[in-house]
């Protein structure tokens, strides 16, 4: 009998602990992204947005240990200002957005750097995924905060286009979400 009533004890402790973990999560619902691209093209810099954001933020600056961002863009999205080039890239040489729709991002550790934050990340573009170090601020207003970060991937890594002359090797993707708690 004292064994059931320690063990309910214990469940009804336990209970409590983790009610009181998950509410001191905060969670932060994105409202608005900006996510830009560059990549050089025949010497010129081509310039490019990406929407259809979709994300999950848990953010603490105190509790980094438990806090993760997850997000994923819709590939069609992709816009350069040029609708031919659009086109080209959803095909199956560069996107094949009809196979792989989405590129998706996943926290697997978040850390203070210096005066921010930098997070080890998984990105996932085409079925592949690589873990990259990306570099992030998050400016805090009361209920507001902007998450803001910027970094580089080689997209020959994830199978986004081939070996080229005039194709540069290095994206560089800067984002911008702004949200509320």
């Amino acid at each position: 009998m004292q064994d059931c009533r320690r063990y309910k004890y214990i469940l009804l402790l336990t209970g409590i602990l983790v009610t009181l973990f998950v509410s001191a999560q905060t969670n932060w619902k994105p409202v608005s992204t900006t996510i830009g691209f560059e990549i050089k093209n025949a010497g010129i810099t081509v310039k490019g947005n990406i929407n259809g954001f979709s994300g999950l933020i848990v953010f603490d600056e105190n509790a980094l240990a438990t806090s993760y961002l997850k997000a994923s863009v819709s590939v069609a999205s992709l816009e350069t200002g040029n609708h031919m080039r659009d086109e080209h890239l959803q095909n199956a040489n560069y996107f094949n957005t009809a196979i792989f729709p989405k590129i998706e991002i996943t926290s697997k550790k978040l850390y203070r750097k210096e005066n921010a934050f930098e997070g080890l990340f998984d990105i996932t573009i085409k079925g592949r995924t690589k873990e990259v170090a990306i570099p992030f601020t998050v400016a805090l207003n009361g209920t507001d905060a902007v998450f803001a970060g910027a970094f580089a991937i080689n997209r020959r890594d994830f199978d986004v286009g081939s070996n080229s002359l005039i194709l540069g090797d290095n994206v560089t993707i800067s984002t911008i979400v702004n949200a509320k708690k």
